[in-house]
């Protein structure tokens, strides 16, 4: 049960939501923008509605894969890690999709920040308001999504940090795997990204696509 569990959860994390809703407006969202399957770019390309959309639609897989997966399939009471196991199988599933190989020609999918805000937000909501509120501020004064989406990742372990160690709280250790690593799985799936802040070549939110 464990099992069919994470492939469920790696199979919802897959629908390529962004391809689906550019299909339908008759855009190959891969060859407009960044090439990028995800929130960003198709907002880039179809503007903010329709990225709004996509951003939604991946934010709630991560979710329910998170909380309705487990329950759904394990029962009530089901173990924190196989919930943190599942919403980082959905990750995958978002940035290595099948469902994108066998219908839209290609593997790669978004870069996981919408899923895996989804799946923390089942978990630990009051760190990924911090970094809900560090993304809108980054993204407000500089126009850049790929650093806005960087520093919020990283401000979740951080907030759980002070969230233990400064008020008490105590987290299982699975969550804490997963929140230390999402800042390193974040960056490494941002890597294009980060050479081209270095360089100061990073597309804004407001340019064209």
């Amino acid at each position: 049960m464990v099992a069919l569990l994470f492939v469920c959860a790696y199979l919802l994390g897959a629908i390529p939501f962004s391809l689906v809703v550019a299909k339908a407006r008759g855009v190959d969202l891969r060859a407009h923008g960044s090439g990028n399957a995800g929130a960003t770019n198709a907002m880039r390309v179809m503007g903010r509605g329709p990225g709004a959309l996509v951003f939604i639609l991946d934010f709630l897989k991560g979710l329910v894969a998170t909380v309705a997966l487990p329950i759904l399939v394990l029962g009530e009471g089901a173990p924190v890690w196989t919930m943190v196991v599942a919403g980082a199988v959905a990750m995958l599933g978002h940035v290595v999709t099948v469902w994108g190989a066998l219908f839209f020609g290609g593997w790669k999918g978004g870069k996981g920040v919408a899923t895996g805000a989804g799946m923390l937000t089942g978990l630990v909501p009051i760190a990924v308001l911090a970094g809900l509120l560090v993304f809108v501020v980054t993204v407000a004064s500089t126009r850049l999504v790929s650093l806005g989406s960087i520093l919020a990742a990283t401000t979740i372990p951080a907030t759980l940090i002070v969230q233990q160690f400064v008020l008490g709280r105590t987290f299982a250790t699975a969550i804490w795997v997963f929140a230390l690593a999402v800042p390193l799985f974040i960056v490494w799936t941002h890597r294009d990204n980060v050479r081209r802040l270095v360089t100061g070549t990073e597309a804004k939110v407001s340019d064209p696509a």
